[in-house]
């Protein structure tokens, strides 16, 4: 296994759903993203919205003694990734037993026709471009998995890029980041890293990372690639930056009209976001290519994934869920897991899930955290959680709350995404 940060995040969810019955919540995965990229306290802290002292001294130390005492060892900021990755070589029996109850939750996908057929289609066109764009927690990385699974039945070469993973010093520079980019999927490839033969300081970063993919990486990679590129927004706020590297992609993909190395190069690419960057038409990545939006689950897709959890298709139980969380796919996720592990009974959870003491308030409290830190968003959303019916706001502040996941468009109106945000969200932005 290429054990990286997305793997580390399933292992410490499969070890905490063993011994806890829950899943890793927001912010502790907030912090195991931030240690794994070397950010202190401080830094986690403020990019993820929370107070040093909620995460120093009081989630990170949870978290450090549950893995601690999940894994019968000491584990800290400084050597959880050792003591992760030695779960997976020594493949203890508990662990195994851990890993085997969670995963038949934590694995389960639910088709959204036609999206993955449409998808599996096109990732079969020479120098083919699926671009995923979908609120927060709406299963676009689940989505790109499939698509990977799909591939590796034809022997095609898979490699996922989350670009949660590089630091804030490689994101806002092109050249580390095109450094950062090869390395990686050098490395996901089994290939030896061969950066120094490659890379000229007389030639653009651009240049030097094309030379690289053409004559390394595909002229010694024999079948396709399916580079998937997952977070790419994190890069929209620098602008020079995301301008560059997204022409580049978009370079590769007019490359692979005429070139026959190129054609073997497949890109999906996966963000949250509205692309609000200026991009010329004729270097953007974002007009070109299959475009995905994922909607919600619909009341057939709920039925199943009650049905993946070990539920009965219980309607009152699924109508109920729906009236507080519509379909979204971790909502109901999270609802599935704790009432079938008995963790929260449905009348508790219908009474609080819409406040602190609920089953969302992490979730929730991220939320609102998030908002808080611009103004004109925290009018925005009060104005649409007061009214009861679709509202006409700002565009900017209106397509800002859709990548969140808060609103949904009505036409050119908005409204609240489901219930659970109407009601939190009015609780708070109206005290």
């Amino acid at each position: 296994m290429d054990f990286n940060l997305d793997e580390a995040l399933k292992i410490a969810n499969n070890l905490i759903y063993g011994q806890e019955k829950r899943h890793l919540t927001d912010v502790e995965t907030a912090i195991i993203q931030g240690a794994w990229q070397k950010q202190d306290y401080g830094e986690i802290a403020e990019e993820n919205n929370y107070t040093l002292s909620y995460i120093s001294q009081d989630v990170a130390p949870k978290l450090w003694k549950l893995l601690s005492e999940v894994l019968g060892e000491r584990v800290k900021k400084s050597n959880f990734k050792e003591a992760l990755k030695r779960t997976v070589k020594e493949s203890l029996p508990l662990k195994e037993n851990i890993f085997k109850q969670s995963l038949i939750i934590t694995d389960t996908y639910i088709n959204r026709p036609p999206v993955e057929s449409l998808c599996y289609q096109e990732i079969l066109q020479p120098g083919a471009l699926i671009r995923i764009k979908a609120p927060w927690k709406m299963g676009k990385t689940s989505l790109m998995n499939q698509i990977f699974d799909y591939t590796k039945q034809r022997s095609y070469k898979t490699v996922h890029l989350n670009f949660l993973q590089a630091d804030e010093s490689t994101i806002k520079s092109l050249d580390k980041l095109l450094r950062w980019f090869c390395s990686i999927i050098s490395r996901r490839l089994k290939l030896e890293n061969h950066l120094t033969d490659f890379w000229d300081e007389d030639s653009s970063s651009n240049d030097n990372c094309t030379a690289y993919f053409e004559d390394y990486i595909l002229a010694n990679v024999d079948t396709t690639i399916v580079l998937g590129l997952d977070n790419v927004d994190r890069i929209f706020k620098y602008h020079e930056v995301a301008s560059d590297f997204f022409g580049l992609l978009r370079s590769w993909y007019e490359d692979a009209k005429f070139l026959d190395d190129w054609k073997k190069l497949r890109l999906i690419v996966a963000h949250s976001t509205e692309v609000y960057i200026p991009l010329n038409v004729n270097q953007s990545p974002f007009n070109v290519g299959l475009p995905i939006e994922l909607p919600e689950f619909n009341i057939e897709q709920v039925q199943d994934l009650a049905l993946q959890h070990g539920l009965d298709k219980d309607n009152i139980l699924i109508e109920k869920l729906i009236t507080i969380v519509g379909g979204h796919p971790y909502l109901l996720h999270q609802a599935f897991t704790s009432i079938k592990n008995q963790s929260v009974k449905l009348d508790e959870f219908l009474q609080t899930a819409a406040t602190e003491a609920g089953l969302y308030r992490n979730h929730l409290r991220k939320i609102y955290t998030h908002l808080q830190q611009d103004s004109k968003l925290i009018a925005a959303m009060k104005n649409v959680v007061e009214e009861h019916q679709p509202v006409r706001i700002d565009s900017e502040e209106a397509f800002k709350l859709h990548s969140m996941g808060l609103v949904r468009w009505c036409g050119n109106e908005v409204e609240p995404r489901c219930n659970l945000y109407r009601l939190y969200l009015h609780d708070y932005l109206s005290a």
